[in-house]
């Protein structure tokens, strides 16, 4: 892989990752309850994280890491997409986010089975991991407190 196509397909990566954190922060401020307010408070700091990970590229935390087998409950494989309005229900805040991290998982994945390099391979199965780790989270949420 040439240098400017790597150079590209990190900064794709990165601002996917800005996109995320954005909304997270959104979903903050429109969230009702404090524990709500944390949690996407949370996953925005994650996804800034994510993105200081790329744009440094710390190979050393990349390499230290191990890759873990995360369930998906697939609950997001079921739902359809929400707009994010000052009014939304707190289900629908779920389902965007749901919805967010299954197509970064894609977008990485999709990365991953192209990356020729194995430092790449590596940072995109480790940022796989970390939004499947979202998903699962959220999804668990959603089962605990939608569905139930």
């Amino acid at each position: 892989m040439d240098q400017e196509r790597f150079r590209e397909i990190l900064q794709f990566a990165m601002d996917k990752e800005m996109e995320a954190r954005d909304f997270y922060r959104r979903a903050s401020e429109t969230a009702k309850f404090s524990g709500t307010k944390e949690l996407f408070t949370e996953l925005s700091k994650q996804e800034e994280g994510h993105w200081k990970l790329i744009a440094d590229l710390n190979t050393e935390k990349i390499e230290g890491s191990t890759i873990q087998s995360i369930p998906d409950l697939k609950i997001s494989d079921y739902l359809v997409d929400a707009e994010l309005r000052p009014d939304i229900p707190y289900a629908d805040i779920l389902r965007i986010a749901m919805k967010r991290e299954e197509r970064s998982i894609k977008l990485y994945s999709d990365l991953n089975a192209s990356a020729a390099d194995e430092s790449l391979k590596k940072l995109f199965s480790f940022l796989i991991q970390e939004e499947t780790r979202h998903k699962y989270r959220l999804e668990k949420i959603y089962d605990d407190e939608i569905l139930k």
